[in-house]
């Protein structure tokens, strides 16, 4: 499995994963973060092969620039409703099973940036849904400044809610923040659910989409994204730690209990 995450920042989107695979019990080392056009990048989880031929057939129905969020959605549902029926619902009747069962199982977040619009997030996979458990794609906005999918994203959640309430005890948002600050952000979280998911590992890979287009960063552009957030974070502290009132209230959002 695996740790991917996207998160809202006000200049732009960021995707971040780790880069372990497993091959018949073997770690290796595999890409999770894809330029699907100019426009539109991915994070994806689940069986390599099966994440390779969905990104194959995103890049060939994506080919043409996107002018908004609805066009974006249409596209893309449109798109879900083709791979479950070629790969789960005919597989499954060739199998001689009398309903869709999953066989093709890619789940993945999108960063978009269309021509005429906002950046967004979206959140895409195949699963089971209503009374009957029917086997169906979806695809859904995501309003939340950030996101996670894969086996560490239980830590994962817990770590960004951990972040949500510093940020919020000096009044701000994760999507207040710039990109770089918030690429340091999702260094520490992957960092960190590596610690406690096995199935999380390797180096951290991290993609940018913004007006910009597509950017995957390198490790050293990773490592001066780090250092700004370090250092915003030594101006925020010397901003509010002169005063008890402001302490005591940072203190208590991270230390919360109900």
């Amino acid at each position: 499995m695996t740790t991917v995450l996207a998160i809202k920042s006000k200049d732009g989107i960021i995707l971040a994963s780790d880069s372990q695979g497993t091959a018949s019990k073997i770690k290796t080392t595999i890409k999770k973060l894809y330029k699907i056009n100019n426009q539109v990048g991915i994070g994806a989880s689940g069986d390599s092969s099966q994440i390779e031929l969905y990104v194959d057939e995103l890049k060939q129905n994506f080919q043409n620039e996107i002018e908004s969020e609805s066009e974006f959605k249409t596209q893309m549902y449109s798109f879900m409703v083709n791979l479950h029926r070629l790969h789960n619902y005919n597989h499954s009747f060739l199998c001689g099973y009398p309903a869709a069962h999953l066989f093709f199982t890619p789940f993945s977040l999108s960063a978009v940036v269309p021509r005429n619009g906002n950046f967004f997030v979206y959140r895409m996979g195949f699963g089971a849904k209503g009374k009957n458990n029917e086997v169906t794609p979806y695809v859904y906005k995501v309003n939340d400044d950030y996101v996670s999918i894969g086996s560490g994203s239980p830590y994962a959640r817990l770590i960004f809610k951990q972040q949500d309430r510093f940020y919020s005890a000096i009044n701000k948002k994760v999507s207040d923040l710039s990109v770089e600050h918030n690429v340091g952000i999702a260094l520490y979280i992957i960092s960190e659910v590596k610690q406690l998911d096995l199935e999380t590992g390797g180096k951290v890979q991290i993609a940018i989409v913004n007006k910009d287009g597509y950017k995957e960063l390198s490790f050293e552009e990773q490592a001066k994204c780090y250092q700004s957030m370090i250092d915003n974070l030594y101006s925020s502290f010397i901003e509010y730690f002169d005063n008890k009132d402001r302490v005591s209230k940072i203190f208590k959002h991270l230390f919360a209990y109900e």
